[in-house]
């Protein structure tokens, strides 16, 4: 046992923050990652003899690197536990003398092939070079100046052996310092989310194709440099979905002075190849859309347009909830640019003389008006409401949102219009400033639960933009919920044995089942009153006992995602919304 695991015991009987604070100071680490890569070095390392042990090439291409960075390249390459793979070290014409000293002493070792260009092409048409080159069946990208961990081959060759149909393979990474002496900056990725993908590269290292897929897409694309890896994963996601995700750090992105790695700054170029790539992308597609410049997240977001202006249907569940439904409404009527749209509001029962007084609103607004006594059941609301709806799309809409900005429908609209999106959500601020109340839900082993509940929003960047960008989540909260309605029918809409709690979930659960992906759209920003209607699930021990059944109601009917979230990482805390690193305490 290691220190910091004796630590943890020692201090086991502590709260979990004063843990952490007291490991820190005895053991003089400065952040989080530190501690979980000394945690890891107590976990052996589990590996099993392989059926299947496919060539893999690595393509490296070289130019202009310090002799010290290429030869810790090669040497982790050479390093491998796993053994049938070659080295393909491709020179771009460097112009420092010490780079081909370097590669000299490299020629004749086993497994390593060394291509001299005779004419700088940059680094697509160098890298191009190295796949003709590769006899693998698959082939890996690496830079000259970063490094693999010892385990990255294997791990890539494991996956392949529980799913040899995979066409294209990444792994977790992290960041070194210049001189190699420290990790740091660990991003712990999502399984396959085409939309975040769409926000930003962000499988990047380490990268694995079946050599034949490459092939087929003719390799990468002179003229897209700095964003040349982004743009061949994009043109392959337009052919294939078997897509795996190794959630472990595989690779050391080395932080150079001129590398994107530190900032994209460094390489101003990058972002004029990124507005291409996507831009080709959306054209590749059919789709209608533009870019817009995402400031903090240093991002080009897609907001996708409408084709034409297709019908969306606004249901809103409510009962004796006069001002705040008319507030909702009111914002709706008063702010939405977005014109072709109808609004059914569902009541369950609202007394005599509210019913007067909402069905006299409501019909000056021409809002349908459902009353229908009967004990509440919001899955039985949402789904009388969605059946008479008349809209190609349907929003579940809480009676205490307060909705503003001229584009939030028509934005919401034209992302849950895309074939392979599911439900759409947006971001929910509570009242009176920018405190997130709902920004994706993820459901952690303790259970579904916001991420970055009651986090500030203001000014913050948090974990790799996923406050600012559109991201994949496997739940958005049915406060504010689109979804097309043939989608909706074909999963069979709300489950009514969820009365009250986790219908929202359970209905993104069975979209994801039938092949669809959620998203938030983070340029949706709505008011959320929060409870307004029926009060905190804290208030009373019926209600939170009732909240309980109905989650375990849940995972009985949906056993397989009990604890399992593709658009979170294993390596993440498992019982808060933050994003920290799953420490045990």
């Amino acid at each position: 046992m290691n220190r910091i695991q004796k630590g943890f015991r020692t201090l086991v009987n502590d709260g979990p923050v004063e843990v952490l604070r007291k490991i820190k100071k005895i053991y003089r680490y400065r952040n989080q990652y530190d501690i979980w890569m000394e945690l890891q070095k107590g976990i052996p390392q589990v590996t099993k003899a392989l059926d299947y042990n496919p060539l893999i090439s690595i393509i490296v291409p070289v130019y202009n690197v310090k002799p010290a960075m290429l030869k810790a390249c090669i040497e982790s390459v050479r390093c491998q536990s796993y053994t049938n793979w070659e080295l393909i070290l491709v020179d771009d014409h460097s112009t420092m003398k010490s780079v081909r000293v370097t590669l000299r002493r490299y020629e004749d070792e086993p497994g390593i092939r060394v291509i001299y260009r005779r004419k700088n092409g940059h680094i697509s048409r160098c890298t191009n070079t190295g796949f003709g080159a590769a006899k693998g069946e698959f082939v890996a990208l690496m830079d000259c100046d970063d490094t693999l961990a010892p385990n990255a081959l294997y791990e890539v060759a494991a996956l392949l052996n529980d799913n040899p149909d995979l066409d294209y393979i990444y792994s977790d990474e992290d960041h070194i310092t210049e001189n190699g002496r420290k990790r740091k900056d660990a991003f712990f990725k999502p399984d396959w989310s085409p939309d975040t993908f769409m926000s930003l590269m962000y499988t990047c290292h380490f990268s694995v194709f079946r050599r034949s897929v490459i092939e087929e897409l003719g390799g990468l694309r002179v003229g897209y440099e700095g964003s040349q890896d982004y743009d061949l994963v994009l043109r392959l996601m337009e052919r294939t979905n078997r897509i795996g995700h190794i959630p472990k750090i595989l690779y050391h992105w080395r932080e150079r002075r001129e590398s994107t790695a530190r900032q994209l700054s460094a390489k101003p170029y990058v972002l004029e190849s990124t507005v291409k790539a996507k831009e080709d992308a959306l054209r590749r597609r059919g789709l209608k859309g533009h870019l817009e410049w995402v400031e903090m997240a240093g991002q080009y977001r897609v907001v996708y347009e409408p084709d034409g202006e297709p019908s969306v249907s606004i249901v809103i569940p409510s009962k004796d909830n006069y001002d705040v439904l008319k507030q909702c409404i009111d914002s709706i009527k008063n702010i939405t640019g977005y014109r072709n749209y109808d609004i059914i509001v569902v009541d369950n029962g609202s007394s005599a003389g509210n019913k007067t007084k909402i069905a006299n609103y409501l019909n000056k607004q021409n809002v349908q008006y459902i009353h229908k006594p009967m004990e509440f059941n919001f899955s039985a609301m949402c789904n009388l409401g969605a059946a008479s709806t008349k809209g190609d799309y349907i929003l579940f809409l809480n009676d205490d949102i307060e909705v503003y900005g001229l584009e939030w429908l028509s934005r919401l609209v034209g992302h849950c219009a895309l074939d392979h999106v599911g439900a759409v959500g947006a971001k929910l601020y509570y009242p009176g400033g920018e405190q997130i109340q709902h920004d994706g839900v993820l459901n952690l082993p303790i259970g579904p639960g916001h991420a970055f509940h009651r986090f500030e929003d203001k000014n913050m960047v948090l974990y790799y933009g996923r406050n600012l960008l559109e991201y994949n989540f496997s739940v958005v909260t049915g406060a504010c919920l689109m979804v097309s309605r043939s989608k909706f029918e074909e999963v069979g809409g709300f489950d009514e044995t969820l009365p009250v709690a986790y219908n929202d979930v359970e209905l993104c659960f069975k979209l994801i089942d039938h092949g669809y992906y959620n998203v938030l759209r983070n340029d949706v920003i709505l008011i959320h009153h929060e409870s307004l209607s029926r009060g905190y699930e804290e208030e009373s021990p019926q209600k939170l006992k009732r909240q309980q059944r109905e989650m375990n109601h849940l995972y009985e009917l949906h056993p397989d995602w009990k604890g399992v979230d593709p658009c979170y990482n294993i390596n993440l805390t498992r019982d808060k919304g933050d994003f920290s690193l799953d420490i045990p305490m």
